[in-house]
């Protein structure tokens, strides 16, 4: 009996440890993060599954922050919102002060480039706002970028100092550029994507003239999720599955998980 009752601390021991141990098979947390469709950036493939050169990057940054991240791609208006109303973690987009009051940003970082394309040699492409004055102009219905650029812009365009036609997306600016309708078309590096696909990749030259950092906003009440992402980031630079510049994955990876958006236009 007195055998017995010794026995009895020590099976309330191994009790403790069983009972308060981690359990081995615990799942990675799962959040979601918003962007839009910008390809070849971020994207829905013709599959509907998320991709793109961020994309990827981002994915994999998840993958080894050991986190379940769900991307969606939406429409600019709707992924904002989303985030003001708490239905997503955070957002992939530039660095910019609208997001600062609400979000954290991420360690990881990537140029996000804008500019003139034209037909025209470099030399002669504006490289400051009061060259575009006796010119045409396309832009993107919704970019801020070229307002940041030229800011007396659309009194330019009232004078009719300027010839400004606004598109309704980036297809039709690129294809409305492509058949000559203006002297200069403002856009990202990115829009020669849309030129590629419609054959049109060698007629022009880019003069990059903006430069804002693509990152990824978090929701400040949720600081241990950028804790995780910086980690991963950390471990992507340390173990080489970043590029030379340390900002998307390494060629290797990138052609092993990227896959091209549709072009569902004629």
């Amino acid at each position: 009996m007195h055998k017995q009752r010794n026995i009895y601390p020590l099976v309330l021991f191994l009790l403790g440890i069983i009972c308060t141990s981690p359990p081995s098979f615990a799942q990675n947390e799962a959040i979601k993060l918003a962007t839009f469709e910008y390809p070849p950036l971020f994207h829905s493939t013709k599959d509907g599954k998320f991709s793109g050169t961020i994309g990827e990057t981002v994915a994999y940054m998840c993958e080894q922050s050991q986190i379940t991240c769900h991307i969606e791609a939406l429409p600019y208006k709707r992924a904002y919102q989303k985030l003001f109303n708490n239905q997503v973690d955070g957002l992939i987009t530039i660095d910019v002060k609208t997001f600062q009051d609400c979000c954290l940003a991420s360690d990881w970082h990537t140029p996000w480039i804008a500019g003139f394309f034209s037909e025209k040699p470099l030399n002669e492409i504006p490289s400051s706002p009061d060259q575009v004055l006796g010119k045409t102009l396309i832009t993107v219905a919704g970019m801020k970028s070229p307002y940041e650029f030229m800011p007396d812009l659309t009194q330019w365009a009232k004078d009719k100092k300027v010839g400004l036609f606004s598109a309704n997306n980036i297809f039709t600016a690129t294809r409305m550029f492509i058949n000559n309708r203006a002297d200069l078309l403002w856009g990202s590096e990115e829009f020669t994507w849309y030129f590629e696909k419609q054959h049109a990749q060698n007629r022009f030259n880019f003069r990059p003239l903006l430069t804002y950092a693509t990152i990824i906003w978090v929701r400040k009440d949720r600081p241990d999720i950028l804790n995780k992402l910086n980690a991963g980031y950390a471990l992507m630079q340390k173990n080489g599955a970043l590029n030379e510049k340390n900002i998307l994955l390494n060629e290797e990876l990138m052609k092993a998980r990227y896959v091209d958006a549709p072009f569902n236009y004629k």
